[in-house]
C-alpha cells in the first residue's frame, strides 16, 4: 500500500499513469452465477437480461448488467445494479478527479475461497462475504440468518484486508464498465460507425427500389427471428433436455431458483429494508423471516403513524414491492407486518 487517505474535491490528481479501481457498495450490486454456455458475449448478455428483467425490482431502462468470462462448466458471473446508481458513483468519483478503469462491488474484492468455504471482511461497518459462487454484502447481525449459520473465515487486520483489495484490483473478476459505460468500446465504435455509415450510404443508393417490395417479407422474418432468439436464449440457461414451451415463464422460474441459491434475492431485499429504516428516525426492526419463495416478511415498529407512509415511499423509491399485511398500535408504538418482494 503506497498511500491512504481522503481525496478532497478539486484537488489535482498525480500526473503519473495509474490503474484506478472504484469500489462501490456491494449492498447495491447483486452478483450471481448463471449457466450461460454460449461463447458469444452478446448472446450471453441478452440471455442474462432476459432472465433478470422480471426478477429484479428495476425498470428495464434502469437495469445495468455486466457479465464475466465463460467458465469451464458453462457458468458466468453476472453482476446487476441500477444504471442511475452507477452513473452517480462515476459522477462522484469524477468530482475527486478519479476516472476509474475498473468498477467492482466490495464483495467481489475478496478472494474466492476453494470448495464450499466462506471468507469475509468488515468494510466500512458492513460485512462483505465471498464464497466459491457467492458474493454479498450485508449487516453483520444478519450474517448468521442469511447464510444459515455457515462458518465465515474473517480476514483480520487492516493490512490483510488491504492486501486482499490490492490483489483483486490487480486482477478483477469482472468490470461493471460494460456496454454504454465502456469508454474503450465508445472509441472503437466511433471508427466502426464511420466505416459503416460510408458503406451503408453507398448501399442505400442501390437498394431503394428493392426496399419497398421486401418490407413485408422482412417484417415476417424479423418476427420469426425474435421467436427463435427467445427459444435459443431459454435453451442456453434451462437444464439440458428440458422441453421449451413458454421461454419467458420458464426462464423466470429458472432465474428465481438460481437467485435463491446464490443468496441474491433476499439479501437485496434486506439491504433495501435496512436502507429505508435508516432514513426513518424512530423506526425499529422487530422481526425478520425469509420465505421459501424468496420474499422477506418483516415486522417493523414506528414512533408515529406518519412513519408508515415514509417507509412506503422509501421502498417505492428503491423499486421494492412492499405489501402491508397489518398495521396496529401496540402501546406507544405503531407496528406493521409487511412482505417484501412478494410475487403478484
Amino acid at each position: 500500500m503506497a498511500a491512504r487517505g481522503e481525496a478532497p474535491i478539486g484537488v489535482a490528481r498525480p500526473s503519473e499513469p495509474l490503474r484506478e479501481v472504484l469500489v462501490v457498495p456491494g449492498a447495491e450490486v447483486s452478483a450471481r452465477w448463471v449457466h450461460l454456455p454460449t461463447r458469444s458475449h452478446a448472446q450471453a448478455l441478452a440471455a442474462a437480461r432476459l432472465h433478470l428483467a422480471d426478477q429484479l425490482a428495476l425498470a428495464e431502462e434502469d437495469l445495468h448488467v455486466a457479465i464475466g468470462p465463460l467458465e469451464d462448466d458453462g457458468y458466468r458471473l453476472v453482476v446487476v445494479t441500477a444504471r442511475r446508481l452507477l452513473q452517480g458513483w462515476l459522477a462522484g468519483a469524477a468530482l475527486h478527479g478519479v476516472f476509474p478503469d475498473v468498477v467492482l462491488p466490495d464483495h467481489l474484492m475478496l478472494p474466492a475461497p476453494p470448495e464450499e468455504r466462506l471468507v469475509g471482511a468488515f468494510l466500512g461497518g458492513v460485512m462483505a462475504v465471498r464464497g466459491r459462487r457467492l458474493a454479498l454484502t450485508l449487516e453483520p447481525d444478519l450474517a448468521a440468518l442469511v447464510l444459515q449459520g455457515r462458518e465465515i473465515e474473517m480476514i483480520d487486520g487492516a493490512e490483510a484486508v488491504e492486501g486482499a483489495l490490492a490483489t483483486a484490483a490487480a486482477d478483477p473478476v469482472i468490470n461493471l464498465l460494460q456496454g454504454e459505460f465502456d469508454l474503450g468500446r465508445e472509441s472503437r465504435l466511433d471508427w466502426l460507425n464511420l466505416k459503416r455509415a460510408a458503406m451503408l450510404g453507398g448501399a442505400l443508393a442501390l437498394s431503394i427500389p428493392i426496399l419497398f417490395g421486401a418490407q413485408v417479407l422482412r417484417d415476417h422474418m424479423a418476427a420469426v427471428s425474435l421467436e427463435r432468439q427467445a427459444t435459443r436464449a431459454a435453451a442456453a440457461v434451462l437444464p439440458q433436455g428440458q422441453a421449451i414451451v413458454d421461454p419467458a415463464a420458464q426462464t423466470r422460474t429458472r432465474l428465481h431458483d438460481l437467485q435463491l441459491a446464490a443468496g441474491g434475492g433476499p439479501t437485496a431485499l434486506i439491504a433495501a429494508l435496512f436502507t429505508a429504516l435508516e432514513g426513518i428516525g424512530d423506526s425499529q426492526l422487530e422481526g425478520l423471516v425469509l420465505s421459501p419463495d424468496g420474499s422477506v416478511r418483516a415486522r417493523i415498529s414506528y414512533g408515529q403513524i406518519s412513519d408508515v407512509e415514509l417507509f412506503r415511499e422509501a421502498m417505492g423509491s428503491a423499486g421494492v414491492t412492499a405489501r402491508e399485511e397489518a398495521t396496529q398500535e401496540e402501546g406507544a408504538r405503531i407496528v406493521s407486518d409487511v412482505i417484501l418482494g412478494a410475487r403478484s
